[in-house]
């Protein structure tokens, strides 16, 4: 993507996304004082309530009933009332955390870079883990019966790719075609499916010609179409990703960045709590994460002519 049409393209996308928040509204808007927890600085004053903000793999309406449980589980361990916001896309849910309506975001990994590297109050606090690993890839795919083999029969077809800021939905798999000589903007026809799951239908459906998700999101519909994985054919994969994020507003108070922190651990480490986040990301496990853990996602986008910090004008 050229870096002026990827960077237009983003800022409409912020746009709809702060008149999507002005619609939806939020709770826990808070005056800010400083960065709390450093000696001789004043604290920062900490939400009387807690927003946690996701963004749909799945149906938005199920997602927002499936993490339900874990707002409470967390405001038991908090003493806090804890919501959970659902977000259109995933700069809807940065623009969210960045106008102090979300202050806990399971972002994805290039959502959680593009908010750190424009200057949003963003701070890493975990990775997620599954099947062992804290890293996952894109796949790209094509209707079983489509005769598409290899990547260089993609030119001049229709293809679904999830979000503008989706990581693998986007980014990896744009970064794909592109070492393989194929423009993601002007040797395909691009269109965008909204969720990973749609990604997946709009191919099963022969809507479009071939997609891109996360590794395997084909799953997420394997109830509704127990044929997808059969009609449904992955051609390639991205290198490794850094797993999705669980962050927080960096303005909180260090005390309660703790506690949050603490309680995720413990809830991750109950049979409950291990359930309920499989049931919305499936996640299986926590781990403490830095900001160069995602330096490859900044490396991508420089290699797709994306200016991160760019975006932040």
């Amino acid at each position: 993507m050229p870096k002026r049409r990827g960077a237009s393209l983003l800022v409409a996308l912020l746009l709809v996304a702060s008149f999507v928040l002005a619609a939806c509204g939020g709770g826990g808007q808070q005056a800010q004082e400083g960065q709390g927890g450093q000696e001789g600085q004043p604290q920062a004053k900490d939400p009387e309530e807690l927003v946690m903000g996701f963004v749909p793999s799945q149906n938005a309406t199920t997602l927002q009933e499936t993490a339900e449980p874990l707002g409470e589980m967390l405001s038991k361990e908090l003493g806090i009332p804890v919501e959970v916001f659902v977000s259109t896309n995933f700069i809807g849910l940065v623009e969210a955390m960045a106008a102090e309506q979300v202050h806990i975001g399971f972002l994805n990994p290039f959502a959680y870079v593009i908010a750190k590297d424009r200057g949003d109050p963003v701070e890493v606090m975990f990775k997620t883990v599954r099947q062992g690993e804290d890293s996952y890839r894109a796949q790209i795919f094509v209707h079983a019966d489509s005769g598409i083999t290899d990547l260089q029969q993609l030119k001049g077809k229709k293809f679904a790719f999830v979000d503008p800021a989706s990581t693998s939905g986007y980014l990896f798999a744009a970064h794909v075609l592109k070492r393989n000589g194929i423009d993601p903007e002007k040797d395909i026809q691009p269109v965008m499916a909204g969720s990973h799951d749609a990604a997946v239908l709009s191919v099963y459906n022969r809507q479009t010609d071939a997609g891109a998700s996360f590794e395997d999101a084909r799953t997420l519909l394997q109830k509704d179409y127990p044929d997808v994985m059969d009609k449904v054919k992955v051609i390639a994969y991205s290198d490794p990703i850094p797993n999705d994020t669980i962050s927080v507003v960096s303005w909180l108070s260090d005390d309660l960045k703790r506690r949050i922190h603490d309680a995720f651990v413990k809830i991750a480490q109950t049979e409950e709590g291990k359930k309920v986040l499989f049931d919305i990301y499936e996640i299986e496990g926590l781990t403490d994460a830095q900001d160069d853990d995602f330096d490859i996602i900044r490396s991508v986008a420089k290699d797709m002519g994306i200016d991160l910090e760019e975006l932040a004008d």
